[in-house]
């Protein structure tokens, strides 16, 4: 009997909970929705909640699509090697980050389990990245918190 009322009061609410107080996208233009899309990203990372976020191949802008801070790096299960450029300046109206436009950092990261992985690869890297600057990844990417080199302290 409990468990008749139990699966009762689960059919009664479920459509309360369907009928949260979202938002009516449908009049957004795309511009909107990316702008939108952006903004949640970025209070989605800010959250203590999160771990780690997928990011797909691109050239992102810091502070913007991807939050200022230090990021470990690492490829998507059996891809690489990938590359990570960051660097200070784009270029080709965004497709690109920009090499002669100053100083940039250059990783080539190789997940273990790629066909291509050998013992020459990094697994993964870290960037201190600052607001403004541009970041291109070949491959899609987790981004963590970074949280120092494992095993590494000063006792």
């Amino acid at each position: 009997m409990k468990r008749i009322l139990c699966l009762l009061l689960l059919f009664v609410s479920l459509p309360v909970f369907a009928l949260a107080d979202y938002p009516d996208f449908s009049s957004y233009s795309l511009k909107e929705l990316n702008a939108i899309l952006i903004d949640l990203r970025l209070h989605q990372w800010k959250t203590e909640e999160w771990q780690e976020v997928l990011v797909p191949p691109g050239v992102y802008e810091i502070g913007v699509e991807i939050p200022a801070g230090h990021w470990s790096i690492r490829p998507d299960k059996g891809l690489g090697p990938c590359y990570a450029i960051y660097a200070s300046g784009i270029k080709d109206q965004g497709h690109d980050v920009d090499l002669s436009a100053g100083e940039y950092i250059m990783e080539c990261v190789c997940d273990s389990s790629s066909v291509y992985y050998s013992g020459e690869y990094k697994e993964s890297t870290d960037f201190e990245m600052e607001e403004g600057h541009f970041i291109r990844l070949d491959c899609a990417m987790v981004f963590t918190p970074f949280i120092g080199k494992p095993g590494f302290s000063f006792r």
